[in-house]
């Protein structure tokens, strides 16, 4: 029996008890450019899905863009920069950071976002 380390099941933090920022490129960007990024954890990733699937049209502009907030470290950017990003960049941030969140890799993020959208879809079709 194999026993897991739990340095292997939890995301690194400083002394100071913040999650650490990592390197991490820009898998969907040309030239692959890098930036460095925090992970989110299991309770910001909900909070952020429970905006993202409101009924609320500004919750979910603020659930795209609290991804950015709360996960991207250098380049550092204030509320109104993050708003004004190009959506490229936004998008390839966005899918990064939750890549290094989820544990997956960059290509997958779609594919998973894309399952969430159709069984979100699906419900309210049923209702």
């Amino acid at each position: 029996m194999v026993i897991i380390d739990v340095k292997e099941i939890t995301f690194n933090r400083a002394d100071t008890g913040e999650l650490l920022a990592s390197e991490v490129v820009l898998e969907n960007m040309e030239g692959k450019p890098t930036i460095m990024a925090k992970p989110l954890t299991r309770g910001k990733l909900q909070e952020i899905y429970s905006k993202a699937t409101s009924s609320n049209a500004e919750e979910r502009l603020s659930a795209d863009n609290d991804i950015i907030k709360f996960g991207l470290d250098n380049p550092k950017l204030d509320d109104q920069q993050v708003s004004d990003l190009k959506p490229t960049y936004a998008a390839a941030i966005s899918t990064a950071i939750l890549s290094i969140s989820l544990g997956i890799p960059q290509d997958d993020v779609g594919k998973e976002a894309q399952k969430i959208i159709n069984k979100e879809e699906a419900a309210l079709k049923k209702k």
